[in-house]
């Protein structure tokens, strides 16, 4: 049974299907967040595997809705102008990585694997996608995962990457979304929203791709969850997002 509880100040859940203690964390976006809120579940209690969860930008190819398996990730810094060479690379647990991977998918979309590479803002248009997969090589894009996989290694604890893609490699979305990652920047955000009819339709057309993407991640745990209680009878796992 899954129910809501309080963690450090942030939405979770926690269920104890499968035999299983499976704590998912809402820790909002970005770096920061990301990387606060892990510190702060890892200080007082050890877990088997942190898992980063939610949604990703496709850098490969069109396929919303599809769930990507990270091998590594890497931290980018990211410009209007260019990707920045200084990066960082941590790596998922082959382990949790292989079990991933062996569970019995029936998506709409084959499971993928390959690397992540995390940025500090949102990526808004297709070109910055495609810059970035040729700087990178990687498949998806993400604002938390480097900084959820750094805390892990930190605290010695096995890492894995699980994202659905929310929006295309071809895709541009609606607004600048950055706008909307600081408290001054909303008054902007909605006027932009309101003054640019145009941009109604992509934000129908993302409210769809994301639900899409949310039932493919719903799916893909029941089966992970389910395929891990019957290899190990009691581990821990706990979802960062």
């Amino acid at each position: 049974m899954t129910h809501p509880v309080p963690q450090y100040g942030y939405r979770a859940l926690l269920s104890h299907e499968y035999g299983l203690t499976v704590l998912l964390l809402q820790s909002g976006i970005g770096h920061s967040k990301a990387q606060k809120s892990v510190q702060q579940l890892l200080a007082d209690r050890s877990w088997d595997v942190i898992i980063s969860t939610g949604f990703a930008g496709d850098l490969e190819m069109n396929s919303i809705g599809s769930v990507l398996i990270g091998q590594d990730v890497f931290l980018n810094q990211v410009t209007r102008s260019h990707v920045s060479s200084i990066q960082r690379s941590f790596v998922c647990h082959p382990d949790w990585v292989n079990a991933a991977l062996s569970i019995r998918w029936m998506g709409q979309v084959p499971l993928r694997t390959g690397k992540f590479v995390s940025v500090d803002r949102v990526l808004i248009n297709s070109g910055e996608k495609r810059q970035l997969h040729i700087e990178t090589g990687a498949v998806g894009v993400d604002m938390e995962s480097a900084a959820i996989g750094e805390v892990a290694q930190e605290h010695g604890v096995p890492f894995l990457i699980v994202r659905a893609i929310s929006d295309g490699a071809h895709d541009d979305l609606p607004v600048d979304f950055n706008l909307f990652l600081q408290p001054s920047g909303w008054v902007s955000g909605i006027m932009q929203i309101i003054t640019t009819p145009a941009s109604w339709k992509g934000f129908v057309d993302l409210y769809r791709h994301s639900k899409q993407a949310a039932l493919q991640l719903t799916q893909f745990f029941e089966g992970f969850f389910s395929g891990v209680s019957r290899v190990s009878p009691s581990p821990r796992s706990v979802d960062g997002k």
